[in-house]
């Protein structure tokens, strides 16, 4: 149901996983996105600046959230699907509503 419902908004097929082929990470350590990113809070902006420019950072964030991930996805640091404060305390006000903004808003 979720799945569906996030295909409504625009998020596309993200059960398929072909939109993994076109993310900016693809074929990066994955360390990077789980232990490099709990535990060096200056390494984290890089992470988040990558995924900030990645053509399908919309997938990635609801793929977190509807299969309940843990590590960084579309530039949040997620466990088991939610926020996760502790290693989200780094991003600013406006770095929030920025992604807000970006997922609720449509994009030509």
């Amino acid at each position: 149901m979720l799945t569906r419902w996030l295909g409504y908004l625009g998020f596309g097929d993200i059960m398929s996983k072909n939109w993994q082929q076109k993310a900016r990470c693809l074929d990066m350590n994955t360390n990077y996105f789980f232990d490099m990113y709990e535990e060096d809070v200056d390494f984290r902006s890089g992470i988040d600046s990558l995924c900030k420019a990645c053509p399908v950072q919309r997938e990635c964030l609801a793929a977190a959230v509807s299969r309940q991930e843990w590590g960084v996805w579309g530039g949040v640091y997620f466990e088991k699907g939610k926020i996760s404060k502790e290693f989200n305390n780094h991003k600013k006000e406006e770095e929030w509503f920025d992604i807000w903004k970006f997922l609720t808003m449509e994009i030509k």
